[in-house]
């Protein structure tokens, strides 16, 4: 679970960093990035639903 949560969160601030100027990159990889944030944070609120349902 803590590995979901470090790679959801720096694959965020690599998105970031690309929004505010800070990281370039071509735009094949910028979209490649974009969608594995989007599944890292799909994967981790599965997880932590999983987490909250047991513990119910």
């Amino acid at each position: 679970m803590a590995l979901k949560i470090v790679k959801t969160l720096l694959s965020i601030v690599i998105v970031f960093l690309y929004y505010l100027g800070f990281w370039t990159e071509t735009f094949t990889l910028k979209i490649i990035l974009f969608f594995l944030m989007v599944i890292f944070i799909f994967e981790v609120g599965v997880e932590t639903g999983k987490k909250q349902k047991n513990s119910i």
